[in-house]
């Protein structure tokens, strides 16, 4: 049995279109976001690099605006193939998948405000770009305040916080100043990004605000891009504001309305997460499948041996048992963000932490089974296992996420 294709569920179309994703994940992110990976972060994102290739590559295929209906420019593929496709994309590298499904950020939030000058301003000239030159990024975590803009999402972990980003109105523009911290994703390259940025600094952090901007207006600087030990194919760098001004209609979510819109925003974005947790498990899996049936000790292929075996078993369950969750999952809460309607928060958190979970411990029973080679560059275990740890911290860390989540239950 081909393990990538078994799946009875899916339509004539929506095979072709996985197949695609699944060819250029493997003809070009696989060997790209291995280059990338041992390169210093610099030279990731300087002018030249691969990544700018692949971003270039993915756009003219559309992977950038697989979702975004074809009246505004998209591909207005469902729910389920955009799925197919990126838990495709993220088998061929978890990074560089990240750096294309992030690219759309600015423009599918605009879209979804149904501000008509935001959506002139951003979604119609991202969803035209077929270069990929157009590249945004969410920023929302700070120096002080990483997980606290999720604890203050539920009333019962509310607390007073200044956020060390602030807009305040001045006629008919809002001025930003501060910072956002080192981990915001894409950062580096992004010509634009969404921001979350408090509007009443008394208020505390519900007391916010959500806004786009292009990142090439005065104030704006980047600091120097992260040296992390797990998806270094996906650009994190600080960005930092000094009266920047951006014209009220870009400021896109308001207080009376934040909280339900950060609700559904995390639900999309932990689903999102699941479902690229899922093809990097996939990938770990197939990679020990293939070295332990090549690989002699004993006499034979250490396939054959129970104890690998079982390994194997339980790696190809792992993987199964998210692919089966994290589509769900990001169907459900698609569905749910395209209609207006509140998506299940729960169940994408859920997602989330299952998956990624289960891609950490895939990837550490790959490296287990190639032993020593699976400590080596020579094979793409060792990175699969240093991104798998990545994905438990990124977009909320696990433990705490399930907290917020409990709360809803």
């Amino acid at each position: 049995m081909d393990y990538c294709d078994y799946d009875p569920s899916i339509t004539a179309e929506q095979r072709e279109l996985r197949d695609a994703a699944q060819a250029f994940a493997q003809e070009v992110l696989r060997p790209t976001g291995i280059a990338l990976d041992r390169l210093p972060p610099d030279e990731v994102v300087a002018p030249g690099s691969a990544l700018y290739g692949v971003l270039r590559q993915a756009a003219a295929l559309g992977y950038t605006r697989l979702r975004a209906p074809a009246v505004v420019g998209g591909l207005g593929v469902s729910a389920e193939t955009s799925y197919l496709v990126y838990e495709a994309l993220a088998w061929g590298n978890l990074g560089l998948a990240a750096v294309i499904f992030l690219a759309a950020t600015h423009a599918d939030v605009a879209l979804l405000s149904g501000n008509n000058e935001a959506i002139r301003e951003f979604s119609l000239p991202f969803y035209a770009c077929t270069d990929g030159s157009i590249r945004g990024c969410w920023a929302i975590t700070e120096p002080d305040h990483g997980s606290d803009w999720l604890c203050n999402m539920r009333p019962e972990m509310q607390f007073k916080a200044r956020a060390q980003l602030q807009a305040r109105a001045e006629g008919d523009h809002w001025i930003l100043n501060g910072q956002k911290s080192a981990w915001v994703s894409n950062a580096p390259l992004a010509t634009h990004a969404m921001l979350n940025v408090q509007l009443d600094p008394n208020g505390g952090l519900e007391q916010s605000g959500v806004c786009l901007l292009p990142l090439n207006l005065p104030g704006v600087s980047r600091g120097r891009p992260l040296d992390k030990h797990g998806a270094r194919t996906l650009p994190q760098g600080e960005l930092f504001f000094e009266d920047v001004r951006i014209p009220r209609p870009w400021m896109v979510v308001q207080p009376d309305t934040y909280a339900r819109y950060m609700h559904n925003h995390l639900a999309g974005f932990n689903a999102g997460v699941g479902c690229v947790a899922t093809g990097l498990a996939r990938a770990a899996y197939e990679c020990a499948l293939v070295y332990t049936k090549e690989r002699i000790q004993g006499g034979r292929p250490i396939f054959e041996h129970q104890a690998v075996r079982a390994r194997l078993f339980r790696m190809f369950s792992l993987v199964q048992a998210a692919r089966s969750l994290s589509r769900d999952a990001y169907v459900s809460a698609v569905t749910a963000i395209s209609s207006g309607q509140p998506a299940r928060l729960d169940y994408s958190i859920g997602s989330k932490v299952f998956c990624t979970q289960a891609a950490l411990e895939v990837a550490t029973l790959a490296v287990q089974l190639l032993g020593g080679n699976g400590m080596t560059k020579e094979y793409p275990a060792e990175m699969f296992l240093r991104d798998a740890t990545a994905l438990t911290i990124a977009d909320g860390e696990n433990n705490l996420l399930a907290q917020v989540a409990a709360s809803l239950l």
